[in-house]
């Protein structure tokens, strides 16, 4: 009687720790699954995102403006050619060295071999300074 009241209650053990380890079993699965839907969702949203975001806002802005402006090819191309030359007869002319006993123009020939400087590449401009030496300082040319 004691051998069969062992043998069921180790039967009896053994079918309580089956399903309890059945059930934990499920439970951890169940437990890694929605962590692992958590995670896709998550990543889900990353891509959408990614995908959403405007790119190269810095780049696209300034292709948007560059487009809006006017540009003037005839100087671009005059400026290839011709601005060296101007530029080397404006320097010499407008340097302020050259005004040295007239304090007014020397400030203005200071100015205008300022904006020279800047603008050495750039023809159109050049001229323009070229007429307000002209003027202003009373440089011929």
């Amino acid at each position: 009687m004691n051998n069969t009241i062992i043998k069921d209650t180790l039967k009896l053990a053994n079918e309580t720790m089956t399903k309890s380890v059945a059930t934990e079993t499920n439970h951890q699965i169940n437990w890694w699954l929605w962590i692992a839907i958590i995670e896709f969702v998550f990543i889900l949203f990353l891509v959408l995102k990614q995908i959403r975001k405007p790119r190269d806002t810095t780049k696209r802005k300034f292709k948007e403006e560059s487009l809006e402006q006017e540009i003037d090819f005839n100087n671009i191309i005059n400026s290839s050619f011709h601005s060296k030359e101007i530029y080397d007869e404006l320097k010499v002319k407008c340097h302020p060295d050259c005004f040295p006993n007239d304090e007014e123009k020397n400030i203005i020939a200071e100015n205008i071999f300022q904006e020279i400087t800047e603008n050495q590449n750039n023809v159109k401009r050049l001229l323009e300074l070229k007429e307000d030496a002209i003027q202003k300082l009373n440089i011929n040319f």
